[in-house]
């Protein structure tokens, strides 16, 4: 089981910290550098899903909104903001009317329900989102989501909302909040909820620094404990990740911290082993920079992890990858290749498990694969314009994976190879950068946050 936290959109417009480097050296191929690929693939060429309109209420979104679905039910959820035609002149609609919504689908993202999301800080506007749903047992599914709020349509944040439901996002109510909002108001929140023992547990950072957890489904936040050096201050949660093993959740936090003397951001990683209650720093060499995706999964009693980003040493600013075998409790660099850019930030990093190899799928200005865990990074095959927002779901042969931005690819062995993906008119993606935007519900049947509206993989009615 996997639970995976991202930042949501407007990142490349808004981050300073960002850079976009390169590596020198060169570039191996899969065969130079004597690895295995991911689950060696089948002579037949893999069919590679479509993405069709899914059918929805005739209100849209008015933003890309976040979207979640629970792997092996029929769940998944979104949410965010909205507008509906206030005044109509003969065809053309020149009034719009904004207000926040969720929307709820019970058939793997085919066709979808929208219900009402309570008014909270004074009826502001959900700008930013992030959703996380996990099974709490008895049929039962409770959602947690995290939301930056803005007065006005387009305009900077300026307040934290958080929601919960205990119905798979059929009804929602107000939770308690979060922290205040930090200094980046384009920071947006992170959440993601898993199941443990029958109950429902989140975790997440919100905007501003630390994390924070609930035992309750989102009802209710604590602020975690963490144990940090004084030479640095709290963290900035970039992505948080994690894997169940051996009756507990560990999970690993990436991001920067501030050092108390300079001023200079240090890029770090907190763990946890109690499913982010307590965290701790990482053992891992820490220079200038930050991390900015990771993606763990257990395989046989033990988590791994990778995580991207990019570091400034000597005046060098380079990419650095790493990969951790206990959990994230330890940290090693990963080799990776030579004259691949990342945009700022990272698009994302998935990884899921073939047997008892780990299979990672990631994209910076190139699709990128890795077949041991993180260890080692290679340049993928495929469409030279994919990129975007990245999911990888345990299958047979070998782990399907989905990257969904400006266009759509789809990879059937954890991302050694991708083939471009058939869609529906309008597909796209709020931008580039854009996180909490694909969702899966198993390994063929997907949903993706279009700008103003969903998709899905799974073929609706409406389609014929």
């Amino acid at each position: 089981m996997t639970s995976r936290l991202r930042t949501s959109r407007a990142a490349a417009r808004h981050r300073p910290l960002r850079s976009i480097v390169a590596s020198a050296g060169l570039v191996m191929s899969a065969a130079a550098a004597g690895l295995a690929c991911p689950s060696a693939a089948a002579a037949a060429l893999p069919v590679v899903p479509t993405w069709y309109l899914a059918t929805q209420p005739s209100h849209v979104f008015s933003a890309a909104p976040a979207v979640t679905c629970i792997g092996g039910s029929g769940d998944c959820v979104a949410i965010g903001p909205a507008s509906s035609c206030a005044k109509l002149v003969g065809v053309v609609c020149v009034a719009e009317r904004y207000f926040n919504v969720a929307e709820y689908s019970r058939d793997r993202g085919a066709s979808w329900e929208a219900v009402p999301v309570p008014s909270v800080q004074g009826g502001l506007f959900i700008d930013m989102a992030s959703v996380s749903c996990a099974g709490a047992g008895k049929g039962r599914t409770d959602c947690a989501a995290w939301a930056m709020l803005t007065d006005e349509v387009g305009a900077a944040p300026t307040e934290q909302a958080a929601y919960f439901s205990g119905d798979g996002g059929a009804t929602w109510s107000v939770a308690s909040p979060p922290a205040p909002v930090g200094q980046d108001v384009w920071q947006a929140p992170l959440v993601a909820c898993y199941e443990l023992n029958l109950r429902v547990d989140c975790v997440g950072a919100p905007n501003s620094q630390g994390a924070e957890y609930s035992t309750d489904g989102g009802a209710s936040w604590a602020s975690s404990s963490y144990h940090q050096s004084p030479s640095f201050g709290d963290l900035a949660a970039q992505d948080v990740a994690c894997a169940l093993s051996q009756g507990h959740m560990d999970c690993v936090a990436v991001g920067y911290v501030f050092d108390t003397i300079t001023g200079t951001p240090v890029d770090t990683i907190w763990y946890s082993t109690d499913g982010g209650m307590i965290w701790a720093p990482s053992s891992l060499t820490q220079r200038e920079g930050e991390l900015n995706a990771a993606s763990c999964v257990a395989v046989k009693a033990h988590v791994r992890c990778t995580a991207l980003g990019s570091e400034t040493y000597k005046g060098i600013t380079a990419n650095v990858a790493l990969y951790s075998v206990d959990g994230g409790k330890s940290w090693s660099s990963s080799a990776f290749p030579a004259h691949t850019l990342l945009p700022s930030p990272w698009g994302n990093v998935s990884c899921a498990t073939s047997g008892a190899q780990v299979d990672c799928a990631a994209w910076g200005s190139t699709l990128l694969f890795s077949a041991n865990g993180g260890a080692t990074w290679l340049r993928a095959t495929g469409p030279k314009k994919a990129g975007g927002d990245i999911v990888c779901l345990s299958s047979s042969p070998g782990p399907s994976c989905y990257i969904v931005g400006a266009r759509a690819a789809y990879s059937s062995d954890g991302g050694m190879a991708w083939s471009a993906s058939k869609v529906a008119k309008g597909f796209a993606v709020q931008d580039s950068m854009l996180r909490d935007n694909v969702a899966c519900a198993s390994p063929s049947q997907c949903v993706a946050a279009g700008t103003r509206q969903l998709f899905t993989t799974n073929r609706p009615i409406s389609a014929g």
